[in-house]
């Protein structure tokens, strides 16, 4: 047993002298420490305890209360000399005082408790006396509103009494008088005055209540309204005495003066608490030097004693960090980790190594790595692994392994010896990383290589493999190979039409088809846009490649079905064969290609066998477009003028401006041999700027010539009205030959206008609002819409040359003919039948009531100079200017 406050060790035994003194020490220099702390604190909060914002505020609200007295005295004032009518002033005067003593109800902290029980008894006083003094005023407000009732009404109902002569003169003076005297008194208050109008009001009411008198009740009434001056008068007035007589200002000057004198009390303290605190400051700066030196002291010390100290542990903090970052490498590193002994027995693995493999530490620790074993590689592998390990103490490379849940997987893989002092091995050290997605991005970055990426097929690098590999299979085996070239046929109108999602969608289901119409040893691969590339390996007869070539086409058929569209697409196959068109694969696809384009001139939805005739031709266009590119420039192109005659009477009276090439070395070119290529190229929009500008010269120097003009067709490509200003071309054209617009009119084709119709309509309206004809071209050949053909507003309907053909005697083919006659007809537009070489068909025409007749049967289109006999002088006769006149408009 110990003695009460006896203490004890760690080991429950008394400590020693030494020990017990310096805790004896320590233990007083903590109380000391926060006691001098307390102390500190308690100055700290005396010094700071007065807040000079807090007592602006305050005596700012303590003037705000005062001054709002006496501008509620003075409003009283003001009210009742008639200064202010309304009661507004008093109103906010008063919610002004009552804000003003709410936010002065709590006295500052830094008041002493005695200062602030004076202050808060003499602010209960002050609100008591400022509730009488409101409802004072509020009584005050209510006499007042009475009283100003009656002084308006009474004198001018006086005044209205007396000078309609509804009582005696006697009668009425007295009245006047009365009436004077009561108002006096409203302004003076003059006590005498009060008591002759009491005995004036009571001879009056006496007079007033005779009921022979007519007039009583209107006297009876304005008396009424004088006993009311007469009584509140006197009831303001002492109601005004009571507010002013209230002392809330001398209550206020108390209250001024007290927080006065409990300010200066708190400041007094404060500076007491700042002065004590400034000398507690110097008495701890002086002990804490004391201190430092000590501790300096000790601490030199202490440095001395440590130095040996840290040089004992420095070689062991050393190897501890180089331990603790090997097993944190060890620990959080990525790849996997596996440490065995020299008999591959698993003596260690990371968590990497259960991450990857899904076997716990447990489960394979004194197990062999052949668990992990996937038997991918033969034991062959292994054995040049083990040699290369023994030789070299490294190995590194790709191997299969498989994880606890069976599945297989690639690794990198590096194994290391770890040999003892005799190179013995001890241990072996495998790092691995899960190659997985490295293998698969891999796989796409080659795929991705060698194929499309829209459709998946095979892309041209690839294809190219494919077809050397069955050129190189077939000249082996002694066989044929075939390459087909398919193009979908008007694949740029859907494309322009519904938008590239729609194409896009629409080269995925073509590749499907083809890909259910061919063999599995058959390559199909996108050449790139609408263009497909077949190759067919070991074929015995050309005929195998046709029969493919109809299988294509055949299930191309079908409709597609496109979102909300259902589209019949056809498609024009080329068919080149090795090694009759060809030994190597860039000239089997050449021809194909060839080939191909060969099926489209042929109609489309079709195929065609390359022959080498074809390369003749394509080099034939090819130099064709090539000198069609300069014929501009070099001034080659002509325009040939095709008269168009009046139905009844074959009156020249239009014509149309047809395109030729002078070419150098074949003569005169017909627009069939160039138009084609200059649409192709896109030659055709600066040639068809050329045709209009042309023209209108032309036009201009017939006129110049004094030739009779007609009107002038010229025919607009489809390019060029997409992708040309033509509003602004035309006008151009017609402002720099100071021509008027209707001798030009503009012939347009149906599949043109319909592109886009409403921007058809647009720029048609455009060119109609300036005066210049408007024709659609081999009507009936299209699909124009009859609504849109009312849109359109054009003047001339020209029927086909087919349906023209079709007219011939004793047959019953001039039906649509007739029909498209009678439709522009009823629409208000004119006919003109093109394409006439036969009489049967002009009498035909005339009887159906077409309007102009234009073919060979009536002229060929002619050079200018020929063209301008057909037009005759300014003198011509007049019924041929007439009927010319006619047709124009």
């Amino acid at each position: 047993m110990r003695a009460p406050g006896q203490l004890q060790g760690a080991d429950g035994l008394p400590p020693p002298p030494r020990d017990r003194a310096d805790y004896l020490r320590l233990l007083r220099s903590l109380l000391l420490a926060l006691l001098a702390i307390a102390v500190l604190g308690w100055l700290f909060a005396g010094a700071d305890s007065v807040s000079v914002e807090e007592h602006q505020h305050y005596t700012r609200a303590l003037d705000k209360l005062r001054q709002g007295d006496i501008q509620l005295n003075a409003a009283i004032l003001a009210n009742r000399l008639a200064l202010h009518r309304d009661f507004d002033t008093l109103s906010s005067t008063l919610t002004a005082q009552q804000a003003t003593l709410q936010a002065i109800g709590e006295p500052p902290a830094y008041l002493t408790a005695i200062d602030g029980a004076r202050l808060l008894d003499t602010l209960a006083e002050y609100r008591r006396l400022a509730a009488l003094k409101a409802e004072a005023i509020d009584r005050y407000q209510r006499e007042v509103a009475i009283l100003r009732n009656s002084l308006a009404y009474f004198p001018a109902a006086t005044q209205s009494f007396i000078s309609e002569g509804a009582a005696p003169p006697a009668l009425s003076r007295e009245i006047g008088i009365f009436a004077r005297g009561v108002t006096t008194y409203a302004l003076n208050g003059d006590a005498d005055l009060a008591q002759e109008l009491v005995l004036s009001l009571a001879h009056l009411q006496q007079i007033a209540a005779d009921p022979e008198y007519s007039q009583a009740p209107r006297l009876r009434n304005l008396l009424a309204h004088a006993n009311v001056i007469l009584e509140r008068k006197a009831v303001v007035d002492s109601a005004v005495r009571d507010i002013l007589e209230l002392p809330t200002a001398e209550a206020g000057e108390r209250m001024v003066g007290l927080y006065n004198e409990g300010y200066s009390h708190g400041a007094l303290r404060a500076h007491v608490h700042r002065v004590l605190l400034f000398v507690a400051a110097l008495v701890l700066a002086a002990y804490l030097a004391v201190v430092i030196a000590r501790l300096g002291r000790a601490s030199r010390a202490l440095v001395r004693a440590n130095q040996n100290l840290q040089d004992r542990i420095a070689t062991l903090r050393h190897t501890q960090e180089e331990l603790h970052l090997y097993a944190t490498v060890f620990t959080n590193a990525t790849e996997g980790m596996t440490i065995t002994d020299a008999e591959s027995r698993i003596v260690a693995v990371n968590p990497a190594f259960s991450r990857i493999t899904g076997y716990a530490p447990a489960q394979v620790i004194g197990q062999t790595p052949k668990l992990l074993s996937s038997g991918r590689q033969d034991a062959g592998f292994y054995r040049d692994m083990w040699a290369t390990l023994a030789r070299r103490g490294q190995w590194q490379g790709e191997i299969w392994n498989r994880r606890q849940s069976g599945d297989v997987y690639p690794e990198w893989l590096s194994i290391t010896a770890v040999r003892d002092a005799d190179g013995a091995p001890t241990h072996y050290i495998g790092i691995f990383s899960d190659i997985t997605e490295r293998k698969q991005t891999e796989a796409r970055i080659r795929h991705l290589a060698n194929h499309d990426a829209l459709t998946g097929l095979p892309n041209r690098l690839l294809l190219q493999d494919r077809l050397n590999q069955a050129i190189l299979q077939s000249r082996r085996d002694k066989r044929r190979a075939a390459v087909l070239f398919l193009d979908l046929d008007r694949f740029k109108i859907i494309n322009d039409t519904l938008g590239h999602e729609v194409g896009d969608a629409l080269l995925i289901q073509v590749t499907q088809r083809c890909l259910g119409a061919v063999r599995d040893t058959d390559t199909v691969a996108r050449q790139g846009g609408d263009e497909f590339v077949i190759v067919l390996p070991e074929l015995e007869h050309a005929q195998d490649a046709a029969m493919i070539a109809r299988k294509l086409l055949s299930a191309l058929a079908s409709p597609f079905q496109l979102g909300p569209h259902a589209l019949t697409v056809t498609g024009s196959v080329g068919i080149a064969l090795y090694p009759e068109d060809g030994q190597n694969e860039s000239v089997l696809l050449r021809n194909a290609d060839t080939a191909m384009y060969r099926a489209k001139d042929d109609g489309r939805n079709g195929f065609q066998f390359y022959s080498a005739d074809m390369n003749t031709a394509s080099l034939g266009e090819l130099l064709l477009e090539n000198q069609l590119r300069g014929a501009l420039e070099r001034g080659e192109l002509r325009l040939h003028y095709q008269p168009k005659v009046c139905a009844r009477g074959h009156a020249v009276v239009a014509a149309e401006a047809l395109l030729r090439w002078q070419h150098p070395e074949l003569g005169l070119l017909s627009p069939g041999r160039f138009v084609p290529v200059a649409e192709e190229s896109g030659l055709i929009v600066p040639m068809g700027e050329w045709v209009i500008r042309e023209t209108c010269r032309q036009l201009r120097a017939w006129q110049d010539e004094g030739r009779v003009l007609v009107p002038v067709a010229v025919n607009l490509s489809a390019q060029q009205f997409v992708h040309q200003d033509i509003v602004s071309l035309v006008r151009e054209a017609l402002d720099d030959n100071d021509l008027p617009a209707h001798l030009l009119e503009l012939e347009l084709t149906e599949t043109m206008l319909m592109r886009d119709a409403d921007r058809t309509v647009h720029i048609l309206a455009q060119l109609r609002a300036m005066g210049v004809s408007l024709a659609i071209d081999d009507f009936g050949s299209g699909y124009s819409s009859l609504a849109y053909l009312k849109r359109f507003q054009v003047q001339t309907l020209k029927i086909d040359r087919s349906f023209v053909h079709d007219i011939r005697e004793g047959g019953e083919d001039g039906e649509i003919a007739a029909a498209v006659i009678a439709l522009a007809h009823n629409l208000g537009q004119q006919v003109v039948a093109e394409g006439v070489e036969t009489e049967y068909q002009r009498d035909f025409l005339t009887r159906q009531g077409c309007d102009l007749l234009q073919g060979f049967l009536f002229g060929r289109p002619q050079a200018a100079e020929d063209f301008a006999s057909s037009l005759g002088s300014a003198q011509m006769p007049r019924d041929a200017r007439a009927a010319g006149e006619s047709v124009a408009a």
